[in-house]
């Protein structure tokens, strides 16, 4: 069970939260439209038989194998812009929240709020985004309940921000020859965020889409066995940190310069800081696209290659990403021991199948031709 929250505790600190993750989306997928194409003749008939067998839970799948450790699945849907939601009920009411490994915390739409009957009070906390600081400040609230699959967790402590830019109204086809058809969701509530993912030792399958989740708390035990298991399938491991603003974290490399990055399944693009990106050698081109930084401000939209992205040991050659100014409260750029570069999205999340042990603090990424 989770404590009830009243007010915010300090060692989460909610002003660095990341919550408008859409549009950049959108824009990438119109500079990448050749390679979109290409995988859209085979995206149906490719990604449906690794997702029946894993629904069906047989021996030796991954799903299979985290039902006999006593965790509980729930399916997922990917929206447009690769974004992986859950059915949710948040106050026995249907809702859908996006898993989101950017976020610290859960994150309620403000515009939501009503209809959960939840009781919002007022903060003095600035929202927090890729771009920067925001005027709209956080509100704060309890969840009695929020159920997923077969799992009901209560008293959750949630934040309220105004989330709605989360619901574009055009969809856009998924990206990837394993990833299975992109459905589009009547509303997305908010973001399901770290606190109750690493709670409840929830474990990511980006790639066949499910969320798994032990009743339990987390588990070195199962953590450990998780970790032979996908060695045995070809994944490489890379051990997760938390920065001081409660952000996932993994060491990377970008063209051999040493960085780390910010693992956010709610990114729907990996992102990299202009000035980084220009210290590390990437070529960085304009784009026509630009992105509504808030209070005003426009920021341009780029794009840039990475010869070269390591994230432990694991590598992506020739990497597309974004190119945008990120805020330096995001990057701690002030800081010599949490700086980092930007975000590892969840494009490359999903072509490269990735598992996230939330709980283990570790990533686990494949090669689409490695078994």
């Amino acid at each position: 069970m989770l404590p009830e929250l009243r007010p915010f505790p300090q060692r989460f600190n909610y002003r660095y939260i990341v919550v408008n993750k859409s549009r950049l989306g959108r824009q990438r997928n119109a500079i990448r439209q050749p390679m979109k194409k290409l995988f859209a003749l085979i995206l149906w008939t490719a990604a449906l038989a690794p997702l029946t067998a894993q629904s069906q839970q047989q021996p030796g799948t991954l799903a299979g194998f985290l039902s006999g450790q006593g965790l509980v699945g729930a399916k997922l849907e990917r929206r447009f812009e690769n974004h992986l939601c859950v059915p949710v009920a948040i106050n026995s009411k249907r809702a859908a929240l996006m898993i989101d490994t950017g976020a610290p915390v859960t994150i309620i739409d403000k515009n939501s709020a009503g209809t959960f009957g939840l009781k919002v009070e007022n903060t003095t906390i600035n929202v927090g985004r890729i771009f920067g600081m925001r005027w709209e400040r956080y509100g704060v609230s309890v969840a009695k309940s929020i159920a997923m699959g077969n799992c009901v967790v209560t008293n959750v402590p949630v934040a309220l921000a105004d989330t709605s830019d989360m619901n574009p109204d055009a969809p856009a086809p998924a990206i990837g020859t394993h990833i299975t058809t992109v459905n589009r969701l009547p509303h997305l509530n908010g973001l399901l965020g770290v606190r109750e993912m690493s709670k409840f030792g929830m474990i990511i399958d980006c790639a066949r889409q499910m969320l798994y989740i032990n009743p339990n708390g987390p588990s070195a035990e199962v953590s450990q066995k998780l970790a032979g298991l996908l060695s045995d399938r070809g994944f490489t491991r890379i051990a997760m940190r938390r920065n001081s603003t409660n952000h996932l974290e993994v060491a990377s490399v970008l063209n051999g310069h040493p960085t780390r990055m910010i693992v956010d399944t709610g990114a729907a693009v990996t992102t990299v800081d202009r000035t980084m990106a220009s210290q590390a050698g990437v070529g960085i081109a304009g784009t026509r696209f630009v992105e509504d930084a808030g209070e005003g401000r426009i920021e341009r939209l780029g794009t840039g290659e990475v010869n070269e992205l390591k994230i432990g040991d694991y590598t992506i050659p020739r990497a597309t990403v974004s190119v945008v100014n990120v805020s330096g409260t995001m990057l701690h750029s002030k800081s010599a021991e949490e700086s980092n570069s930007g975000l590892i999205g969840a494009e490359y999340l999903a072509w490269n199948f990735a598992v996230i042990d939330v709980g283990g603090m570790a990533l686990y990424l494949r090669h689409p031709d490695t078994r």
